[in-house]
């Protein structure tokens, strides 16, 4: 009997010369087979317009073009939750952006889509009409609906976030000197669409719902910023010169942008305008307040051995885990490696290891359980109960002066970019005062609004997901948990 373990192909079975096993994986047969009893299967091409006005990818952008604006320029790591990741890292200018919309044609409504990479490819997002004013980097799709085929968007968007289609994204994506990419063969992706009418139209609403929450929720964020909390994002500053006195240069690092004169000198009018004590992580861990561990590396072997999620660093995005994460293990690896590498509710973790994304945090909500953290994370823990709230912390490790504290000191170890033991340097407004409290009391209802979209967006896709036992066995997903 043919399984993906070991099947056979005829020769006048192979198409376009495509020799990669897992193209023809029998069991996504069997899958297509059963679903077609409630579903129908058309392909992704055929719900699309026609040509590049379906499906278009966006554009190389050259590097010194990064931080030229605050115009997103949106990578394959931008897209999460459905949506654009709103601490976007690379904004291009005003006038780049004219260049290329024209070309580009992006418009409320459209889908992205991830083209290239390797566990991010198929992952999609919604274009809301605030976000329509965007760059797309050339490893994504921009894909458009035809109306005339009376399906909307909302439901393309629950129908390709389905473990059913991202098991078919996962045969037909290849190896492309060093990365991963899907090419056209998305365009025959099988995408199921109910058959029952007043299931479609449930599933539409619900996204759609699901949708708007999101931007109230983004605007309840915007309005925190104006009292002092607000998302950062990268970008570039032109440092002409500087000086610094030998006396002044720290554990022998010739950094220069370790020593930002006007980073000190923001974080000294800080304090004197706050009128608050500024206290470094270093500080909060030896007087026992909290503690901070770095996770484990479980080999990539333990990978899709079950179905308990191992956070990585791409896993957090917009202060919460991310739904669909990539790679699960099993109860035994977990056990062996708790309680150093798991992770408990209320946990704030932060990244350590990584380039853009070093300083990212989130908190851990019992939705997220169980689960384990890799070595490229540290694990933030409040040790006296009631002492901090970790929404306080988390709203803290995220204000602007504290993530450019992050971004100065991390360095380069090897090929990677790291924060190390640096962090325990990082300063903080004090947890115990004033603001903090405030801050804590906007962050709790901002995170609980989030965790509920979270759990509205698995629900509705549970609502179209084919049960079909077999598909996304071994691994985590927003669909099966």
């Amino acid at each position: 009997m043919d399984t993906h373990l070991a099947f056979s192909k005829r020769r006048s079975e192979v198409v376009d010369r495509i020799l990669i096993p897992k193209f023809y994986d029998p069991d996504l047969s069997d899958s297509l087979r059963i679903a077609s009893k409630e579903f129908d299967l058309p392909e992704l091409g055929e719900i699309l317009l026609p040509g590049s006005a379906g499906s278009r990818l966006g554009d190389w952008v050259r590097r010194e073009e990064y931080g030229g604006g605050d115009i997103p320029y949106v990578r394959t790591s931008d897209l999460s939750h459905w949506r654009i990741r709103s601490d976007f890292k690379k904004g291009v200018s005003e006038e780049l952006y004219d260049r290329l919309r024209a070309k580009q044609d992006v418009l409320a409504g459209d889908i992205l889509m991830v083209a290239h990479g390797t566990y991010l490819v198929g992952d999609v997002a919604f274009v809301a009409p605030e976000d329509s004013r965007i760059v797309i980097q050339d490893h994504v799709f921009r894909l458009r609906v035809d109306s005339t085929k009376g399906l909307d968007a909302y439901l393309l968007l629950a129908a390709l976030s389905t473990v059913f289609v991202k098991r078919q994204v996962r045969s037909r994506q290849f190896s492309a000197d060093i990365i991963d990419k899907i090419g056209d063969r998305h365009l025959g992706i099988r995408v199921p669409i109910p058959k029952n009418g007043t299931l479609q139209r449930e599933a539409a609403a619900r996204v759609r719902n699901v949708l708007e929450a999101q931007s109230a929720t983004r605007e309840a964020i915007k309005e925190a910023s104006e009292s002092s909390l607000r998302m950062t994002r990268e970008r570039a500053e032109a440092k002409y010169g500087f000086t610094v006195k030998r006396a002044a240069i720290r554990n022998r690092i010739l950094i220069p942008k370790y020593y930002d004169p006007e980073l000190e000198a923001e974080l000294e009018e800080a304090v004197r305008v706050t009128g608050e004590r500024w206290l470094s992580i270093g500080k909060l861990i030896a007087d026992g307040v909290i503690s901070a561990e770095t996770g484990v590396e479980v080999g990539k072997m333990a990978y899709g051995t079950g179905t308990i999620p191992f956070i990585r660093t791409t896993d957090l995005v917009d202060w919460e885990l991310k739904l669909d994460v990539r790679h699960g293990v099993g109860q035994e690896v977990y056990e062996a490696f708790d309680p150093k590498g798991t992770l408990a509710p209320r946990d704030v973790i932060l990244v350590r290891d990584g380039t853009y994304l070093v300083g990212s945090s989130a908190l851990v909500s019992p939705d997220d359980l169980p689960a384990m953290f890799c070595g490229g994370l540290y694990r933030l823990r409040v040790k006296k109960e009631g002492a901090v709230d970790p929404h306080t912390l988390l709203a803290l490790l995220n204000l602007p002066l504290v993530r450019r504290q992050m971004r100065a000191k991390q360095f380069t170890r090897d090929v990677i970019d790291t924060l190390g033991h640096r962090l325990l340097e990082v300063t903080i407004p004090s947890p115990f005062g004033k603001t903090a409290q405030e801050l804590a009391h906007q962050v709790e209802e901002i995170m609980r609004r989030k965790a509920d979209l979270k759990r509205g967006i698995g629900e509705t896709i549970r609502l179209i997901e084919p049960r079909i036992p077999s598909i996304g066995e071994g691994r985590p997903s927003w669909s099966m948990r």
